[in-house]
């Protein structure tokens, strides 16, 4: 049967992401391959890792402009509701007291939020943005200029927008996070330009809590 030509199938290049694998462009964009996420590799951007420092394994993915920076990390998520609902909910429970606040965002509502660095008793403006897509939740954790100002991190907005997310046949405990590794070229070039593997000591990233602070990324 000849398709409908008043039907006007959408053009891949003009869709924004987060995808989940199902549904993801056709497009010439790089990717680096984590595992669970697919993350463009945009000129202008670097992607650093947090690994942890017993097995090496990357624990989340951190993008950065040079003037802001934004933290990735994926979790299982139910299969019949969103997990962003409640785990904002939760979240702003425990910041309001210090400023914390809901807000309209390009994804929906996300969070504005002090955020502790490496010097105690230091916090940075912050903005946490959630994802829900089939069985998995991504978070994004902003900082830095585009932590206060959405429209000062575009090529971090192209980045969130490319992501590809393959959540897997696994059946995983929700919350759980979706395993991550180290994309190739950093395997295979541990040098390699444009990318840095940084290690971690502590326990994995949980939810609600953000594992990744701006100000610990060299």
């Amino acid at each position: 049967m000849a398709a409908d030509p008043r039907v006007e199938e959408p053009d891949d290049v003009d869709l924004v992401g987060p995808f989940d694998l199902e549904e993801a462009p056709d497009d010439d964009v790089h990717r680096l391959d984590l595992g669970a996420l697919r993350v463009p590799a945009l000129s202008g951007v670097q992607v650093q890792f947090q690994v942890e420092e017993s097995t090496g394994k990357p624990l989340t993915v951190v993008v950065t402009d040079g003037r802001s920076a934004m933290e990735l990390a994926v979790f299982a998520a139910p299969k019949t509701s969103p997990l962003w609902d409640d785990v904002r909910t939760e979240i702003l429970e425990t910041v309001r007291d210090t400023g914390g606040s809901e807000v309209e965002g390009p994804y929906g509502l996300e969070l504005r939020l002090r955020l502790p660095t490496s010097q105690p008793g230091e916090t940075v403006p912050g903005r946490m943005i959630g994802v829900d897509g089939p069985r998995w939740f991504l978070r994004a954790v902003v900082t830095g200029a585009a932590g206060q100002d959405p429209s000062a991190g575009p090529l971090l907005d192209e980045t969130l927008g490319g992501i590809i997310v393959v959540r897997g046949d696994s059946a995983m405990p929700v919350r759980d996070p979706l395993p991550l590794r180290l994309p190739k070229e950093i395997s295979e070039h541990p040098d390699g330009p444009g990318a840095e593997a940084e290690q971690r000591s502590d326990s994995r990233p949980a939810i609600p809590v953000p594992g990744v602070r701006v100000s610990e990324t060299r």
